[in-house]
C-alpha cells in the first residue's frame, strides 16, 4: 500500500537547494535550511534580512558549521549547534523569533501527532536525519506516517529518497 502523504497546506519558504560556495566549500544544508525558514518568518514581521545565500553564510558561522573531508567540501552542523547558533543570531539582532527542536527517541504516534499539529497551523518545519548513511537538514513539503518514524519529502530535490525524521526544528514568535 502506498504511503498516505500529507502535504504542507500553505506556501512554503524559499527552496533550500543549490547550496552556495562559502570559504572553499558548500555552505551546508543546516545553515541553508535555517536561512530559508528565517526569511519566511521575518518577511511578515517586516524584518529586513540579507538574501538567502548571504544569510546562510552568516548562519553557518554562527552555527559553527565545519567542513567534511569529502568532495566539494560540504559542511555539517551538530543539531545542538543548529539551535544555539540560530538563537544566538536571533538574539544578537533583537529579532522576535526563537528556534526550538524536539530531540531524543520519539514514538511514531507522538511524532506524527506533532507534525499534524504543526502542518495544520501552517508552521514550516525542518526535518533532520542522522544515521550511519546520512546527516541532513531540510524543509519538509510532506510527510507520511508509518509504523516507525514518519518518512518525509523535502522542499528541495537534492536527495533521491525520503528522509526518516529524527527531530524537528522550527522558528516561532517569542
Amino acid at each position: 500500500m502506498p504511503p498516505d502523504w500529507r502535504a504542507f497546506p500553505g506556501p512554503l519558504p524559499q527552496r533550500d537547494g543549490n547550496q552556495a560556495v562559502w570559504r572553499g566549500g558548500l555552505v551546508g544544508c543546516g545553515a541553508l535550511s535555517a536561512a530559508c525558514l528565517l526569511r519566511h518568518h521575518a518577511a511578515p514581521l517586516g524584518v529586513p534580512l540579507p538574501d538567502r545565500d548571504t544569510l546562510a553564510e552568516e548562519l553557518a558561522a554562527s552555527q559553527g558549521a565545519f567542513r567534511l573531508p569529502l568532495p566539494q567540501g560540504p559542511r555539517a552542523t551538530w543539531p545542538w549547534a543548529w539551535l544555539t547558533g540560530l538563537n544566538t543570531y536571533l538574539n544578537d539582532r533583537n529579532l522576535p523569533l526563537h528556534a526550538r527542536g524536539r530531540w531524543g527517541l520519539h514514538l511514531h504516534a507522538a511524532l506524527t501527532a506533532h507534525l499534524d499539529c504543526l502542518f495544520s497551523a501552517g508552521q514550516p518545519v525542518i526535518g533532520f536525519e542522522f544515521s550511519a548513511c546520512e546527516q541532513h537538514y531540510g524543509l519538509l513539503s510532506a510527510y507520511a506516517p508509518g509504523p516507525e518514524l514518519p518518512r518525509s519529502e523535502e522542499h528541495t530535490s537534492e536527495l533521491q529518497s525520503p528522509m526518516y525524521l529524527v527531530c524537528r526544528l522550527l522558528l516561532e514568535k517569542k
